[in-house]
């Protein structure tokens, strides 16, 4: 490792013992003096599951979604979430236009104040929601073949020019905050692990959701691997978010499916699930809610 590396995993150890310190005083302590964005997709934004807050409205954020319980639960003194629905890594970089405005590039939120940022991002670049919706719109089975018709698979393809941006998301991120603690997290369960889909919830072919669970481990494994190289923690939403896909029962879902049976958009977490994705970053920083 040279000098910078071990420059950045040496304010990265120091910075974690910070929060973790802090985390486990915050219910007797005032606010922190911390910045903390929040930059994502609509898995980190969650339309649906709870009043809408911030602008533009067409950004689809919520109350309930998991960087406002984790701003909450360190109690930090400064707290911008500029993640929005349907956002590519390109957005990062450059303004989005949703409904009722245009939301500004969602690096220009992190500045030399920052202390802690989470990342959730890719999904959308990779098209995996489309995807999903356009197959099990289709009569007709093993629609991973339009992708893969006996050549280079479209979609893997992809995930390599994924992990080019969101590394240099992550340059940018510690260039402009080089005190904050970076948390890149990942995509939940979709398919179940094993076994088909399930009516109405995931009307798709058992080929297809192997093909899906591929893909998703795919684009979470090199996530994973960007985080690694990238001097960011890797914030694993996927393993404990087996069991709770859109074919478990209303009290075990974590993941709605093309129905929702809980207020969530479609194929996406309901409020349990942003519960859970609260929970995974708070563990990462060494605090444990009750």
């Amino acid at each position: 490792m040279g000098l910078l590396g071990r420059r950045v995993a040496t304010g990265l150890t120091a910075l974690a013992v910070t929060w973790a310190s802090a985390g486990a005083a915050h219910a007797a302590a005032p606010a922190l003096q911390q910045k903390y964005v929040a930059l994502g997709d609509s898995f980190t934004s969650s339309p649906m599951t709870g009043m809408p807050v911030g602008e533009p409205v067409g950004c689809s954020r919520t109350q309930n979604n998991y960087p406002r319980q984790v701003a909450a639960a360190l109690r930090v003194s400064d707290f911008v979430d500029v993640s929005c629905g349907s956002a590519t890594t390109r957005d990062l970089f450059a303004a989005q236009n949703v409904l009722g405005g245009s939301n500004a590039p969602q690096l220009d939120a992190v500045d030399a104040t920052t202390t802690l940022v989470t990342l959730g991002i890719g999904g959308n670049d990779l098209g995996l929601m489309g995807w999903l919706q356009r197959c099990a719109d289709l009569a007709s089975p093993n629609c991973m073949d339009q992708w893969a018709p006996g050549g280079p698979d479209v979609l893997v393809q992809r995930i390599a020019k994924i992990a080019v941006n969101v590394d240099r998301a992550l340059q940018v991120i510690h260039h402009r905050a080089p005190q904050a603690r970076v948390l890149l997290v990942g995509y939940p369960v979709v398919a179940p692990v094993a076994g088909v889909g399930c009516l109405p919830q995931l009307p798709i072919d058992e080929s297809d959701l192997a093909y899906l669970r591929d893909l998703q481990q795919r684009l979470n494994a090199m996530l994973a691997r960007v985080a690694y190289f990238g001097g960011a923690t890797y914030v694993d939403t996927y393993t404990p978010s087996i069991g709770h896909d859109p074919c478990q029962l209303d009290d075990a879902k974590w993941i709605e499916g093309m129905i929702p049976d809980q207020p969530a958009a479609a194929l996406h977490p309901n409020l349990s699930g942003q519960n859970s994705f609260a929970h995974e970053v708070l563990a990462q920083l060494g605090i444990s809610r009750s």
